[in-house]
């Protein structure tokens, strides 16, 4: 009876022990997983102030050269063609006085008026660029006249010069409307390139989505993007203020060679 007794409590402990060891395992898993899950946000605490800390360091532009890769440096090679262009063009249209034809329309009133008196030569020494083909026109429809064979010779010559001269004046704006037109283009292939990588990152670890390691692989893969808008904007400004100096020549040219071929003709006809 007594071995029995013992036999029983033996066991009896023993399942006592394994019970109260089981429930001090389960105890120790949450804390377990809880300090994984904490461990997971301290390191994602500590890269963002790392992150952080490196772009108070480096600055914004060694930030943005650093995460935006390859795409970063293509926009910034797209900004360094692009700005030499528009500084020669700004020095181009300045020095033409191109936005300043009131010199050009003087002179146009006094031919309404009909003093063509040495208003050519005054036309020759005007900077603005349609000026000197005005000139020509004038003198040329004076001296031969503006209508037959002759007429029709003046007409075809200036419309050749002034063609060329639009020719001159828009060169290499192409380029800027393409540098405002591709930026934002390779900006957002930077973005969706980063995208990728940081979506790739997510999937691939074992713990689930970590919202803090991708919404750092966002804000850096629309770095690019922010950067393509940056170089776009003003290429984008500079090449449609270009295009208005370039169409109001042209007009000022259409308007003044017209009027002087129909004046001529009619001068000629009343002569003849």
């Amino acid at each position: 009876m007594q071995v029995i007794y013992a036999k029983s409590a033996r066991w009896f402990s023993f399942l006592v022990f394994t019970a109260l060891l089981f429930s001090f395992a389960a105890s120790l898993v949450p804390d377990a997983a809880m300090s994984q899950e904490a461990l997971d946000i301290a390191e994602a605490v500590g890269a963002a102030e790392a992150a952080q800390d490196a772009s108070s360091d480096g600055g914004f532009w060694s930030l943005l050269f650093e995460k935006g890769g390859a795409v970063t440096w293509i926009i910034a090679l797209l900004s360094a063609v692009g700005l030499p262009i528009a500084a020669v063009k700004i020095f181009q249209f300045m020095r033409m006085q191109i936005w300043r034809p009131r010199e050009i329309e003087a002179a146009m009133l006094r031919y309404r008026t009909g003093d063509v008196r040495g208003l050519a030569g005054e036309l020759e020494d005007i900077a603005h660029p349609a000026a000197p083909l005005i000139a020509y026109a004038i003198a040329e429809a004076n001296r031969s006249g503006a209508t037959g064979e002759a007429g029709e010779l003046l007409r075809e010559e200036t419309s050749r010069r002034a063609q060329y001269l639009l020719r001159h004046l828009g060169g290499n704006i192409w380029v800027l409307e393409l540098i405002a037109a591709s930026a934002p283009l390779f900006g957002l292939l930077g973005t969706v390139l980063g995208m990728i990588v940081a979506f790739q990152g997510v999937g691939q670890g074992a713990g689930g989505a970590d919202t803090a390691l991708l919404a750092s692989g966002i804000w850096e893969a629309l770095l690019t993007t922010a950067f393509g808008l940056a170089v776009a904007l003003p290429f984008s400004i500079l090449a449609a203020v270009f295009n208005n100096a370039v169409d109001s020549t042209r007009d000022l040219l259409e308007d003044a060679l017209t009027e002087i071929m129909v004046r001529s003709a009619s001068v000629a006809k009343a002569r003849g």
